[in-house]
């Protein structure tokens, strides 16, 4: 049983992870979102130092969101693979048959990067 409990403690601390990671992203995306706009209108009005200064910060925070969403994405395949290790031991556990058990196609999209956006 304790293989089973590290599975579990694996597993909520994957899923803690990935939900910061979305979190983060959605953040990062707004942050994104923001300094687009400073970069145009500083474009507009011809600020070439302001301009330059904001095209470098995008390019920073577009790599950092890069870094969460592959981060993310990682979990994201960690967490369907631990449910899938958490299910075959309680199979195994209980000598369930498996009609027993039914694990729906959802459960790997309810973890899936979509979730980040």
């Amino acid at each position: 049983m304790s293989v089973h409990r590290n599975i579990q403690v694996k597993l909520t601390s994957a899923e803690r992870q990935f939900r910061y990671a979305c979190r983060q992203v959605m953040i990062i995306s707004r942050h994104l979102e923001e300094a687009t706009l400073r970069y145009h209108v500083a474009d507009r009005t011809d600020h070439k130092i302001f301009s330059y200064n904001i095209r470098l910060r995008l390019s920073i925070l577009d790599g950092v969101r890069n870094m969460y969403y592959e981060f993310a994405a990682k979990k994201a395949a960690e967490i369907i693979e631990l449910s899938d290790f958490d299910i075959t031991l309680n199979e195994s556990d209980y000598d369930l048959s498996a009609d027993d058990i039914s694990v729906s196609s959802g459960s790997e999209s309810d973890y899936s990067i979509e979730m980040c956006e």
